[in-house]
């Protein structure tokens, strides 16, 4: 059982990131790509990676190659059912590992809700501009984003492409005194998961269960839309993991995401 939870939640994970992008069909992969914002890795990138043999895996990276020419970054988001074959060939090939991703699954009901707290779907232009400076802050912070140098245009390309899936991947606010304090995003999978991803609370209103209540929030409206499985993800370097396992998440994998500029490669 914990095998399948893993791999529903597997597929939901690509389907949440392929949102807004071209999906390609290559030999022993898919490959996302989206011109228009080359810098976004969600948005250019490698999944499903089936290649076991040299052959397929030249073939992947070919692949990648062919249809990542519009950015320097050649990345590869991987999960539990990618071969220990291909992780090796990517660590051979100059592939930096980020921060690994724990997949945390909600079993049985949480433990804590929080307080009450105003939650607003981001619709209007206005609440696109507040969401973009909660990324921003959340960039500049880089506690979630491994401290990478991440510029303004960098920020603005990610919540064009929030923005690009938002039809299917609902973002929210959470406001307090009249100010949008925290961000986060949910969606039901096709596969019957329900996804809550994207958490972020501004440094001056945590510890006050901002978080915990968007999260439950989030959880009722997944089951309402009749969700089988709720999960989130967890930088396995940052401290919310134990905050989600209190409240009732339980590990059942680990993703991946393995990264290389060519224009270093192209300088060696």
């Amino acid at each position: 059982m914990t095998t399948e939870i893993a791999r529903i939640v597997s597929e939901a994970y690509r389907w949440q990131r392929r949102l807004g992008n071209t999906l390609i069909t290559a030999p022993h992969c898919h490959i996302i790509a989206d011109p228009s914002r080359p810098q976004v890795w969600d948005c250019n990138h490698a999944d499903a990676v089936t290649a076991e043999a040299d052959a397929a895996i030249d073939a992947v990276l070919a692949a990648m190659n062919l249809h990542l020419h519009h950015t320097p970054w050649r990345v590869v988001h991987t999960d539990g059912f990618t071969s220990d074959a291909f992780l090796a060939r990517l660590a051979q090939e100059d592939f930096e590992e980020r921060p690994v991703t724990i997949q945390m699954v909600l079993r049985g009901e949480l433990t804590a809700r929080g307080p009450e707290i105003a939650l607003r779907s981001v619709t209007s232009d206005a609440d696109w501009a507040a969401l973009h400076d909660l990324v921003r802050a959340d960039h500049v912070e880089g506690r979630r984003t491994a401290a990478l140098d991440l510029s303004p245009d960098f920020t603005g390309n990610v919540v064009t492409a929030f923005r690009a899936k938002s039809s299917d991947y609902h973002f929210h606010l959470a406001i307090k005194n009249d100010m949008p304090m925290a961000y986060g995003a949910c969606a039901a999978a096709p596969n019957g998961a329900g996804i809550i991803e994207d958490l972020f609370t501004l440094p001056s209103a945590r510890r006050q269960g901002i978080a915990t209540a968007m999260i439950a929030a989030f959880t009722d409206r997944l089951r309402t839309a009749g969700c089988h499985t709720i999960f989130l993800g967890a930088l396995a370097t940052e401290p919310p993991k134990r905050l989600y396992h209190s409240l009732g998440f339980q590990p059942v994998g680990l993703a991946r995401s393995w990264v290389r500029d060519v224009r270093k490669t192209a300088q060696t």
